[in-house]
């Protein structure tokens, strides 16, 4: 039987066998090829969607990014820019005002009697008849200058915001603005502090039955605009360059708090209401001419003025009106600033200093 054999059925037994062999495992290794596929196609799927969502991201984050700075341009855009000042000069300004005038009228009754007495007069503070009715007035000029003085610092903070004008320019520009309110009240001020008998009613009565209603509201109005043109041109453009001066030589770099910038606005009030002061003598010389012992106008009272007491006239109340504006300097720009700081506003720079108007917090 084992003849029966042959050497070549082994050899195909051994070569079946092989084959079969080589079956299974091109089989196993198909499998296993199969999964490692698939393992590398989910892994490709993973990467795939892993730079499909970073993709995403950045293309977030480009949007976002575009986005900021088309909100940051829009926020500097001059209407925006311009309203927010407005919003912040008109309360600011109108606070300032409210707060001056009713604690310094009574200085300001002071000095408009030291300058309307006739030329000659002795009348001083032992005198006790300037020291009565303080607050005459006080009604009428703060109906002027509540408007009166939010205009004007709303117009200043409008045309500082638009950083094409000098501070001394946008002052005489508010300035203008402002006298639309404040100047006739303030005509009506002078004459009832200085005449018992004048009232509210009766110098409306006495305008409106007048020829010429406006010319009586108005009276004395160039010799306002010269008075205070001047005046806020000074007062702000000193606040300002103080600002600069003491950013840059005490503690350069820090933010300026308010008690600061008070003490600061009540320097710039000092030096205005002394190098002023003349041209509040001519305005109140023409406001108050009968009772100064004149008859005449314009810039004529002035001459005549000085012609019956010589130049040291110019300077009439000259102590009482620079205690009053410095004490002014420092309760109004003090609550200009706080007013600023509750309506989160900062002023821009301008042409002193970069970091100008910066307010600490307290």
């Amino acid at each position: 039987s084992a003849k029966a054999v042959s050497p070549g059925g082994f050899d195909d037994t051994r070569r079946c066998t092989a084959q079969s062999e080589l079956v299974e495992g091109a089989g196993d290794r198909s499998v296993y090829g199969r999964r490692a596929l698939s393992h590398a196609r989910g892994t490709n799927k993973e990467s795939e969607n892993l730079r499909r969502m970073a993709t995403k991201e950045r293309s977030v984050v480009k949007a976002g990014a575009k986005a900021t700075v088309r909100s940051d341009k829009r926020s500097t855009k001059p209407k925006i820019a311009k309203q927010s000042a407005f919003k912040a000069g008109l309360l600011g300004g109108m606070s300032a005002g409210l707060t001056v005038n009713f604690c310094l009228f009574p200085l300001n009754t002071l000095k408009t009697r030291l300058q309307s007495r006739p030329v000659g007069a002795a009348m001083g503070f032992a005198d006790r008849s300037i020291l009565r009715g303080l607050y005459r007035g006080f009604l009428i000029d703060t109906v002027g200058t509540f408007p009166g003085t939010g205009l004007f610092m709303a117009t200043y903070e409008v045309l500082k915001a638009t950083g094409a004008l000098h501070p001394t320019l946008c002052a005489a520009g508010a300035s203008v603005a402002g006298s639309l309110f404040t100047a006739p009240c303030d005509a009506m001020k002078q004459r009832m502090q200085v005449d018992p008998i004048a009232s509210v009613r009766g110098e409306l009565r006495s305008a409106f039955k007048s020829s010429s209603p406006l010319r009586r509201l108005f009276v004395g109005y160039p010799q306002f605009l010269i008075r205070d043109l001047p005046f806020d041109a000074i007062q702000m453009t000193s606040f300002e360059a103080l600002k600069s001066w003491h950013s840059k030589t005490v503690e350069p770099g820090r933010l300026r708090t308010p008690a600061e910038l008070a003490w600061l606005g009540g320097a710039a009030g000092a030096i205005t209401g002394l190098l002023t002061t003349p041209l509040d003598v001519a305005r109140t010389a023409e406001v108050c001419a009968m009772r100064a012992g004149l008859k005449c106008t314009g810039v004529a009272c002035l001459r005549d003025l000085v012609r019956q007491g010589g130049a040291i006239v110019l300077l009439r109340g000259a102590l009482p009106r620079t205690v009053e504006i410095s004490l002014g300097g420092v309760l109004y720009f003090s609550a200009l600033e706080h007013t600023k700081r509750v309506l989160g506003y900062h002023d821009p720079p301008t042409h002193f200093s970069d970091d100008d108007g910066k307010v600490a917090a307290a």
